[in-house]
């Protein structure tokens, strides 16, 4: 007989369950001591090993934990104890359970873990728990909750954990903090209280289902993280990752009949527009598969990584003020980094059909100072969209009425992109953030180089408060207009280069106004004529700013015969963005001067 969870039973699960990937999301690149191979397929044993009391390192977790096994005994060759159907469940759900099929214990000290399960272990330093544990066939049993119509399963084929650690932690009330709060201080202080060596798994799976049909599955072949402590990872590393998210009885997007729009009782992204956080995060809880499926879309989504390693994250001082459940002071300026990543072979497809792809993303940095994102420089190689994908998939998601209304609309825009040269787009992009706390200066960076198509940059330089200074004026209650006198644009630059697109744009809108599809002249003809209003308009306005027909006169050229426009603007000393907004209300005519503006063309 199905027997419902408690809701509370499957909070402490997801929970449990966001931790554990939370380990997994920060860390970085293989060592030289420990790999995932090492974890999962090189034979290991302890010559050395004694046996140990397995049932006391199970008695000392806490008392909403149970624990079962069919026997443990003590394997010699493998200087380990060795645990027979090993059962993890919740005191308050016992019939849902985690089951493995066979546990591998080394070195386990139950002393060392009764200390820090009862607190009375350092609160500082580490105590070692076990050598390593190897869990095999670990596969759940009655994840179900809502009277059986939300339904979970997890299966991981090989789980290995080495050289564990941990100490004892102390949680002081907070008083006005939320209820939820308790939640997340708990989850902060467990991850800033343990270490381990290395982790992996392989075979993963997670499924989630209900009874309108949603599914939802999480799967990957193989998971490693080696060096964690308290928030802190050197590598992590995951491969072969696949998720799928099939939506059930899903409405569609819009639905109308002729000319009158029905009401409907429920819009698929009410849960994530309309519904307060809180209430969103419960019913995420409760109903996990239809709040997925909801924020997907109608159809089949699926998702395929072939690798991700990320290296060097620390986000240990941020855990700690979490556990606090305090806004930490400004001096604390190393609370978080999360490294650098890379990832390889990202596919995206709806209904089976691929939409977005992308060969490898290289994220070289993303620091914080305090909580301000201080760095963060990211790179995308091989984007690869299709548009034509996209759109004929929007189109199908609409209801019957809308769709038959909107298929006109879709299919020209499906047209424009194809004449344009974009309805499937390959390019390389990327951007970088630098923010200095000490001193305000600021700088951001944005490039993308779409095959055929232009290639561009932009590059901003800004000076501003420091931290300390923001903080102090933010005690001041300083007005934002005072604020913004403090905001300079000391620099910006910006590149456009022609690939190919120019030559379609003004073909396509010569036919679109009139012009012989079959007829070459057109949409040179077209440019001409445009590049000449252009130099027209610039002479006209050259009576209000004598930089401007120059300015004209670039676009003009690049719009004749491609080729690459570049703006800069070099103030010769920083101008606060409160002279700026005056002058542009004021005298709009003076800031190609004030910014000391060149617009250029070059072939």
């Amino acid at each position: 007989m199905i027997k419902s969870l408690k809701l509370r039973s499957v909070r402490t699960l997801f929970c449990a369950s966001v931790a554990s990937l939370a380990l997994h999301a920060c860390a970085t690149g293989p060592g030289p001591v420990l790999t995932a191979e090492d974890l999962l397929s090189a034979p290991y044993a302890q010559t050395d090993g004694e046996p140990f009391d397995v049932d006391a390192m199970f008695a000392v977790l806490p008392d909403w934990v149970s624990v079962s096994h069919n026997g443990a005994r003590f394997d010699a060759g493998l200087g380990a104890m060795v645990i027979d159907d090993l059962a993890i469940a919740l005191a308050s759900a016992p019939d849902a359970r985690l089951v493995a099929d066979r546990a591998v214990m080394w070195g386990g000290d139950p002393a060392a873990a009764d200390a820090v399960f009862s607190g009375a272990a350092s609160l500082e330093d580490m105590s070692a728990l076990f050598d390593r544990l190897s869990i095999e066939g670990l596969h759940s049993q009655g994840l179900q909750w809502e009277n059986g119509t939300e339904n979970a399963s997890l299966s991981i084929g090989k789980l290995v954990i080495d050289g564990l650690a941990a100490r004892s932690y102390a949680l002081e009330p907070k008083e006005g903090a939320a209820e939820s709060a308790g939640v997340l201080r708990h989850m902060a202080a467990v991850m800033g209280a343990f270490a381990y060596d290395g982790a992996a798994y392989s075979d993963f799976s997670f499924r989630l289902n209900n009874n309108r049909g949603d599914n939802v599955a999480f799967m990957l072949d193989e998971a490693f993280a080696r060096g964690y402590r308290a928030g802190a990872v050197d590598y992590e590393s995951v491969r072969g990752v696949y998720a799928s998210v099939e939506a059930g009885e899903a409405a569609p997007l819009v639905e109308v009949s002729g000319e009158e729009e029905k009401a409907r009782g429920k819009n698929p992204y009410e849960k994530i527009l309309n519904t307060p956080p809180a209430e969103a995060a419960a019913d995420m809880i409760r109903h996990p598969a239809e709040f997925l499926t909801a924020a997907a879309g109608a159809g089949v989504t699926e998702y395929e990584i072939d690798f991700v390693e990320t290296r060097g994250v620390d986000i240990s001082g941020g855990l700690a003020w979490l556990a606090q459940w305090a806004l930490p002071p400004i001096t604390e300026t190393e609370l978080l980094d999360f490294g650098a990543q890379t990832m390889t072979g990202y596919r995206e497809s709806w209904n089976g059909a691929p939409v977005y792809t992308v060969d490898r993303i290289d994220v070289a940095a993303a620091d914080f100072y305090w909580l301000v994102p201080a760095a963060y420089d990211v790179a995308y190689e091989g984007v690869n969209y299709d548009f034509n994908v996209m759109v004929a998939q929007m189109r199908d998601g609409m209801g019957p009425g809308f769709a038959t209304e909107a298929a006109p609309q879709f299919d020209k825009l499906i047209e424009t992109l194809t004449a344009l040269g974009v309805d499937r787009l390959t390019a390389d992009m990327g951007m970088a953030w630098s923010w200095n706390g000490e001193t305000g200066d600021t700088a951001l960076s944005l490039y993308g180089d779409a095959e055929g198509v232009s290639a561009g940059d932009v590059g901003l330089q800004l000076g501003g408060p420091s931290l300390a200074r923001w903080e102090a004026m933010a005690q001041a209650d300083t007005p934002l207009p005072e604020a913004a006198k403090e905001i300079s644009l000391k620099g910006l630059q910006h590149s456009l280069a022609d690939k190919g697109i120019l030559d379609r744009l003004f073909a396509y809108a010569a036919v679109e106004n009139g012009a012989d599809p079959e007829d070459p002249e057109a949409g040179p003809a077209l440019r001409q004529s445009v590049a000449a209003m252009v130099r027209l308009t610039g002479a006209q306005a050259g009576e209000q700013n004598a930089r401007i027909p120059a300015y004209a006169e670039a676009v003009a050229k690049f719009i004749e015969s491609g080729g690459a426009l570049s703006l800069v603007a070099a103030p010769e000393d920083p101008v606060d963005f409160a002279s700026l907004q005056a002058a542009s209300q004021a005298a709009p005519q003076t800031l190609p001067d004030v910014l000391n503006v060149t617009l250029t063309h070059t072939e």
